[in-house]
């Protein structure tokens, strides 16, 4: 995310908000600095202790290694699995990923992304880590941590696609549920599943809450899909019973039976057709392995088509012929932000709004170029006029707060560094495949 004073932008809000925040951001530039100089001091007191005493992190329970992660644990005042995963991280950074330290010693890398950035290096030939390193860089000064997450899988996938089937594989192996004691008498229960797996038990009960949510509920939305759950593990039925005159509390008004949830998922042709094993990526959750994805394929009752690069395959203008925003166009939106357009906000774009930058009222139209998914909070934050948006090419949305700083937002499809566009993105000419559990519409043959 960058941020640069527009010329004239200080009449937009307060001269002393201004400091504040310009403030506010230079000590996050300087603890981003200062992590850099603890990683530096970490890696240096591990390379003075393999001298002196043989300390070694290719033995993890050697004593004198032992002794070094105490060091750091007790220094730190941190748990000695921490201090062990810091100097690892220290060594990877100082001498495979220098490029990444470096931006961190001038503050414009955060550490967290820096972690991010060398775990999902884990298990890449050591070729490949200066592409890997080339093609992440760019963003992480541009995206949250949970988005920078999700384009290191899609690189890394990129990068190595032959071998995130059997490391899926493996993966599969240790799939489990879990239970997390939490306050106040309440526990987390969780799955770990296949990806496809999750992110379709998610959509289901996401779609079931969705038609639960009639006149009468009580219940928030979060409430009412916890209770869908809850049912449907316990339930055999899997239906939340409807409300009677003297239900308990609580009971749902009403149920919608046969919901089939929708879920994307973006296949490149020659994957589909088993010709090639470059990664799919599924929606609300980024890479998964070719194997996977064709399987999805042929279990898939139908189709509809996409182009990387939108040609014949969506419309994409509709002028002022429409303030609502036609099915076909709303598809290609949804692909191509996946969430909420704000500064920093992850917001699934299932479950935003979609806003004509530029208002309808004001003679804005509904065009790609005019559109994009902001959620409810940011819409309204939107609509006070106090922030200002304004929507560049390549939907790039330029953010200007109150304060007069700006900050950029780019589509999660196609994110473009001073480079070009990353590696990862399909061929220009390739064509990809939504993947819907809903009919084609018109204008979509089957595959």
């Amino acid at each position: 995310m960058t941020t640069t004073p527009r010329d004239g932008a200080g009449a937009l809000g307060d001269h002393s908000a201004r400091a504040l925040v310009d403030r506010i951001a230079e000590t996050a530039a300087e603890s981003r600095r200062l992590s850099a100089v603890r990683f530096d001091l970490i890696d240096r007191l591990r390379l003075e202790a393999e001298i002196e005493t043989g300390a070694t992190w290719h033995d993890p329970d050697d004593l004198a290694w032992r002794d070094l992660r105490a060091e750091v644990a007790a220094a730190m005042h941190v748990h000695e699995k921490t201090a062990r995963t810091d100097i690892e991280l220290a060594r990877r950074l100082v001498h495979d990923f220098a490029a990444t330290l470096d931006g961190m010693r001038v503050g414009t890398v955060p550490e967290t992304h820096a972690r991010v950035l060398v775990e999902h290096s884990a298990g890449l030939a050591q070729d490949l880590w200066p592409t890997y390193e080339a093609e992440l860089l760019p963003f992480a000064g541009l995206l949250i941590r949970s988005r920078f997450e999700r384009l290191a899988r899609e690189v890394r996938a990129s990068l190595d696609p032959e071998t995130l089937i059997e490391r899926h594989r493996q993966a599969l192996i240790e799939r489990r549920v879990a239970v997390e004691a939490a306050p106040d008498g309440m526990a987390w229960i969780g799955a770990l599943l296949s990806a496809e797996d999750a992110i379709g038990a998610h959509a289901a009960v996401s779609g079931i809450a969705r038609g639960l949510m009639v006149d009468g509920e009580t219940r928030t939305r979060s409430q009412v899909e916890a209770d869908v759950l809850r049912d449907l593990l316990l339930d055999a039925s899997g239906l939340t019973p409807s409300a009677e005159p003297g239900a308990a509390p609580g009971a749902s008004p009403g149920a919608r039976r046969g919901l089939r949830p929708e879920v994307l998922l973006h296949v490149p042709v020659l994957t589909a057709i088993g010709e090639a094993d470059d990664a799919a990526s599924l929606e609300g959750y980024g890479p998964i392995d070719a194997e996977t994805a064709r399987q999805l394929c042929a279990d898939a009752p139908g189709f509809l088509r996409i182009l990387t690069d939108p040609e014949d395959g969506a419309t994409l203008s509709f002028g002022r012929t429409t303030y609502r925003v036609p099915a076909e166009l709303k598809r290609y939106l949804r692909v191509r932000d996946e969430v909420c357009r704000f500064v920093g906000c992850s917001r699934s774009a299932e479950h935003c709004d979609i806003d004509h930058t530029v208002p309808w009222a004001e003679d804005g139209e509904t065009v790609e170029n005019n559109l994009a998914h902001l959620c409810r909070g940011h819409h309204r934050l939107k609509e006070r006029n106090r922030w200002k948006v304004h929507h560049d090419p390549g939907a790039v949305l330029t953010w200007t707060s109150p304060t007069g700083r700006t900050y950029e937002t780019r589509p999660a499809s196609r994110p473009v560094s001073k480079r070009g566009p990353r590696i990862g993105a399909a061929p220009r000419a390739m064509t990809e495949w939504l993947q819907s559990t809903a009919p084609p519409t018109a204008g979509h043959p089957d595959f």
